[in-house]
């Protein structure tokens, strides 16, 4: 989950690289420069010391980027070197991406099933998705054996109710509220139901 913080950078970030005419690249280059930071225990811990100044922190991230990144990202990583928040750089790639799929159309989908799914499944899932999000759905799968049937899906961060675990939890919702007027309010049992009227 990205901070606030992390959702203005990107946000920034995606408007200079959109007129520039290159957030391609820079989506691109905000996850490879991200790896390029941090996955070195090293230079991690480089940027991490506050006792080392930010000229000399700047000069190893012009070393390493200018010429290499666009002009965008490289000014994003001279600012975040200033005010000590290069550690945000994993959440503003990933709040990066999340803008660029929305202006491609695209709507990222975490889909959660109680068991695998055949690929006639996916594909039938898939289309109902895009239905409903009137956007082309990108899939991730999880099998989560301890829902209730059907599926359950997560996207920008809201869910999106498919499974019959939600059904259940919405009847009896409605049950707790009072059948809508008009509506036969539900048997108290499935002998009763099975009684002639009046008979008790």
């Amino acid at each position: 989950m990205t901070s606030l913080a992390g959702r203005n950078y990107a946000r920034a970030l995606f408007e200079l690289a959109a007129e520039g005419g290159v957030s391609a690249q820079v989506e691109q280059e905000v996850r490879a420069t991200c790896t390029a930071l941090f996955d070195p225990p090293d230079v991690r811990a480089f940027l991490r010391n506050r006792l080392i100044g930010r000229t000399a922190k700047k000069r190893v991230v012009r070393g390493a980027f200018e010429g290499a990144v666009q002009q965008p990202l490289l000014v994003l990583l001279y600012l975040l070197v200033d005010r000590g928040r290069t550690m945000l750089l994993g959440e503003i790639a990933e709040e990066y991406e999340r803008l660029s799929r929305l202006a491609r159309g695209v709507r990222k989908v975490t889909l959660d099933t109680a068991f695998p799914l055949a690929q006639a499944e996916v594909a039938r899932v898939t289309r109902a998705l895009e239905s409903s999000l009137q956007a082309r759905v990108e899939l991730e799968l999880r099998v989560q054996p301890a829902l209730v049937g059907g599926v359950r899906a997560f996207s920008e961060g809201k869910v999106i109710e498919l499974s019959v675990e939600g059904r259940l939890r919405d009847l009896r919702s409605r049950l707790v509220r009072g059948a809508p007027r008009g509506a036969a309010a539900p048997p108290a049992s499935e002998d009763e139901a099975r009684r002639p009227d009046g008979q008790r």
